[in-house]
Formats: structure tokens, C-alpha cells, sequence
């Protein structure tokens, strides 16, 4: 059995489809189309049907798939292991982690790890909690900086850091005097919502329970965006107060802490709990935790 067949194997079956699959792992349609013909000649079984331009598993290739993602994790944990017998780090480690995370709060974190263990290469999947948990239980990364909490029986978490949720608003708006403000206050304003993201679901919340109707004049993605929106005056937002610093300190954006309820943000790292932690990852979570408790 070819390591290589099953990870062609395995991308049919979740993608459905043999040129994307090809197209995921940098081989040509033929190229898939022979590794699976090769599987099934190996097994003695049809792996897909193909209906049209899709391909379903039949009922031993659903066999084969619960079988197939464990014995590449196998292999994978067998190759951690092996670096981990080095004298130095070496290898890849692959973060799941918001675009917000990576642009306000991990730089530093970065910075330290690589100084430390210059011969690691890092690669970082962006995007929201939910695809990143998504993408640790496909084992496509080894961490997650995520939002918490994350209930998940299969994923532990490790909290590092809470950040204080404020209401954000352009210098020259009515509540910008304001120390603390109330949901009654803010929700006859304009409002920015950010796309889906904890902070979306929050707000969903927030609003939900008053059953207050809210004027929301645009849905945005990137917090980056969203802050340069809201400083120009075309609505307010709630923000993670450390990821608006840079524009408080030069007075393009006033943050003003809800009164009731007080929000935050609580962040941290989630592995999954079933999956070998190499040398690398653990460094990697050591470092961080060092950083954010300075």
C-alpha cells in the first residue's frame, strides 16, 4: 500500500472530484485517476462510483476512509517522532490562526520561535475559529490560536489570553465622551458587523436577547477594513481592545467599554488531543505561553 495512493485517496473522497484533487496535491487528473485505479486493482474492490462530474464512495470506500486518515496519521506521528530524536528542532509546523491573531497578537510570538529554532519553517492557515477547529480535527494543522471556548470532544485547549471587547467609534461621534455606555445607548446607531467570527456571534447575541432592531449598514470582512470604516464615521463596531491600539493611540478610533454586560475575549491554543505533539509544537506552546503571561 502507497502512502501517496491513500492521500490521493483521501482527497477524492472529500472533495469528490479527481481533477480538484489533483489540483490540491500538485498532480494531474490522469496522475489521481491511476493511483485510485491502482488501489482498487491492490484491493479487489470499487472505491468510487462516478455519477456524471462527481464520484461518491461506494460502501468499501467508506470502509477504506475510516482506515486511510488513521494510517497517514501513523505515519505522520512516526515522522515527528524520528525528528524529535535530533539534537536540534527541525521539521514544519503548521498554526491555524484568526488574520486578526496574526496581525496584532502572534508577531512577537513568532519572532521568539524562529530566534530559537531558526531550522523550524512555519506555515499559517488564516481564517475564522470555526475553520480552524475544522481543520485540526482534518489534521490539516497542528495548532490552533483560537477564540474560547472550544467544545469539541477531540480537541483540548490551552488559554493564554483575555482581551477586553469594547464599543469602537470614530473621534468626532456622539458617544466618543462617553466612559462607559449601555446596550440601550448604542443600539439606535449605524453598526458595522464583521462577517462570520466570534465577534459576529457575540453581537448576535448581544442584540438577540433585547430583541432590539439594529441598523446595520454594512457586513465587512478583516478587522483592518472594519476599523478604517469606523474611524471615517460610517458606523460603530465592537472590537478586541488590543487590536485597535495602534489607531487609539493616534486618535483615529475611541474605545469605550460596555457597561453591562462587560465583554471579553478570552484566546488560546487548541491541539488535538489523540495526535502526537512533536518536539516543535510543544516549543511552540511553551514560548507562547511565556509571552503572554509577560
Amino acid at each position: 500500500m502507497d502512502f501517496d495512493h491513500l492521500r490521493s485517496f483521501l482527497e477524492v473522497a472529500r472533495l469528490r472530484n479527481f481533477s480538484r484533487a489533483g489540483g490540491k496535491l500538485g498532480l494531474t487528473q490522469p496522475a489521481i485517476s491511476t493511483q485510485i485505479r491502482q488501489l482498487e486493482e491492490e484491493f479487489g474492490v470499487r472505491l468510487f462510483d462516478r455519477i456524471g462530474k462527481k464520484v461518491f464512495l461506494t460502501q468499501p470506500g467508506r470502509l477504506l476512509l475510516d482506515h486511510a486518515g488513521k494510517i497517514l496519521n501513523v505515519e505522520k506521528e512516526a515522522l515527528a517522532a524520528l525528528r524529535d530524536l535530533m539534537p536540534a528542532l527541525a521539521g514544519h509546523l503548521s498554526l491555524g490562526a484568526t488574520e486578526a491573531s496574526c496581525l496584532y497578537l502572534l508577531p512577537k510570538v513568532f519572532a521568539a520561535f524562529q530566534k530559537k529554532h531558526s531550522e523550524v519553517t512555519i506555515t499559517v492557515y488564516r481564517n475564522f475559529t470555526a475553520k480552524i477547529v475544522q481543520k485540526l480535527l482534518e489534521d490539516s494543522v497542528d495548532l490552533g490560536f483560537v477564540s474560547l471556548p472550544v467544545d469539541v470532544r477531540e480537541i483540548a485547549t490551552i488559554p493564554l489570553f483575555r482581551d477586553p471587547v469594547d464599543v469602537a467609534v470614530a473621534p468626532g461621534h456622539p458617544l466618543a465622551c462617553e466612559r462607559s455606555v449601555t446596550i440601550d445607548q448604542i443600539v439606535g446607531y449605524p453598526w458595522i458587523f464583521p462577517k462570520a467570527s466570534r465577534t459576529r456571534q457575540t453581537l448576535d447575541e448581544l442584540f438577540g436577547r433585547r430583541r432590539a432592531p439594529v441598523h446595520v449598514t454594512m457586513e465587512l470582512s478583516g478587522v483592518e477594513t472594519i476599523k478604517k470604516f469606523v474611524g471615517i464615521g460610517l458606523g460603530i463596531t465592537l472590537i478586541s481592545r488590543s487590536y485597535a491600539a495602534d489607531e487609539v493611540k493616534a486618535g483615529t478610533l475611541k474605545l469605550i467599554p460596555l457597561a453591562e454586560p462587560p465583554l471579553e475575549r478570552e484566546l488560546g491554543l487548541a491541539y488535538r488531543t489523540d495526535r502526537y505533539l512533536s518536539r516543535s509544537t510543544r516549543a511552540f506552546i511553551e514560548i507562547a505561553r511565556k509571552h503572554f503571561r509577560a
